[in-house]
């Protein structure tokens, strides 16, 4: 896989995070990711909370077949609830 684009925007619109299948309204701060892997090209946004808990936890797990839709939340939900938490108690 090699990655054409990784970097942190502010969306315009409403986006689904590809790691925990949560809808966030404009306005967010999330990572934008442009690929390409195997010839086809992907894209995928990404909450601060699968943002981190990626950077925490995906070290040590094999990601040769990348993340799957959902997969960062499912990996660990007690965990991802516990950042995720952090992350709303910021925005209150």
């Amino acid at each position: 896989m090699d990655i054409l684009t990784d970097k942190k925007v502010k969306t315009r619109k409403t986006h689904v995070c590809h790691g925990c299948v949560t809808s966030y309204p404009p306005k967010t701060e999330m990572r934008y990711v442009t690929s390409i892997d195997g010839g086809e090209f992907q894209s995928a946004y990404w909450c601060q909370t699968c943002d981190e808990v990626i950077e925490k936890t995906y070290d040590y797990i094999d990601l040769q077949n990348g993340i799957g839709f959902g997969d960062v939340k499912d990996f660990d939900i007690p965990f991802w609830q516990g950042v995720h938490l952090k992350y709303q108690n910021e925005t209150q």
